[in-house]
């Protein structure tokens, strides 16, 4: 019984019984396990799938190079044993689901996802595992020389980069909320490091600086906040950076004495949700 282990968020990964797949032989067909696995609750079209991917080819050269692909995805998968894709088929549970005109892969099949380990985490308010499977965005970087593919790709991308945000904007306030600043400051610079012109996530860390008595670094935040913002959007800080600068400043902020917060306060945090994603995460879901 084959088991697939599929690594999406940061980089690609994909292991087979603990052995690395790497010899896909062309973005095609990595690109192929990519699109059928993150949309494993339906089943395509050959046609459909033969355009997504060979949108500039003929019909004919789309679909022999689809059936290729396949082919070679199957082997990759231990679907198939012999040279011959009639002949002996592996023991248990197919990955992939192919007939004459559609393909899909196989959700009863023995894998696992870290986009669905992540997502199944956002939805049960486990946030700060959550955000520990983020470890990146969606297949950074990653194109097989299809437009329509990396459009799609792209679209993917963005809800699961958003709730991620969320998540993180979520546990940073959790954290100066309960004077956990260390750790405010931690997570406020991981929302940085995914959006660097997120000019809540450098209120936040303002914020946690002050709180920690390290004035002058929230004040130097406030001057790499305003660089960012000119240079990525061509835009001053808000009125809200501009008030928290002057609060702290003036020393209006003043350091807080480090204490854990109340299981109320957990407990309301986690049965929150987030405002405004509920559509987008049901799409992903």
């Amino acid at each position: 019984m084959n088991q697939l282990t599929l690594s999406f968020l940061g980089a690609f990964k994909a292991l087979l019984n603990g052995l690395p797949l790497i010899n896909f032989r062309s973005a095609k067909v990595q690109g192929l396990l990519i699109y059928l696995v993150l949309t494993r609750q339906h089943a395509h079209e050959r046609a459909v799938l033969a355009t997504l991917f060979w949108p500039d080819e003929p019909e004919r050269v789309a679909n022999q190079n689809l059936r290729q692909s396949l082919y070679r995805l199957r082997q990759l998968l231990g679907d198939i044993e012999s040279a011959t894709e009639s002949l002996q088929q592996t023991q248990g549970e197919p990955f992939l689901l192919v007939t004459r005109t559609t393909v899909q892969f196989n959700a009863a099949s023995h894998f696992t996802l870290d986009v669905a380990a992540y997502l199944s985490r956002v939805e049960a308010r486990q946030l700060e595992q959550a955000v520990v499977l983020y470890r990146g965005d969606l297949l950074p970087g990653f194109t097989c020389d299809s437009l329509p593919f990396d459009e799609w790709l792209r679209q993917e991308r963005e809800p699961l980069h958003r709730l991620a945000l969320d998540a993180l904007f979520e546990l940073t306030a959790d954290g100066l909320m309960s004077g956990d600043h260390h750790i405010a400051q931690r997570l406020a610079r991981q929302q940085l490091s995914l959006e660097p012109w997120r000019e809540e996530a450098h209120r936040q860390l303002m914020q946690a600086l002050a709180l920690s008595g390290e004035r002058s670094a929230a004040l130097a935040q406030y001057e790499l906040c305003r660089r960012v913002l000119l240079e990525e959007l061509g835009i001053e800080p808000a009125p809200e950076t501009q008030t928290l600068l002057a609060r702290i400043r003036d020393q209006q902020i003043e350091p807080h004495a480090h204490h854990r917060s109340d299981g109320a306060h957990a407990q309301q945090r986690l049965v929150t949700p987030f405002v405004g994603r509920q559509r987008e995460f049901e799409r992903l879901v």
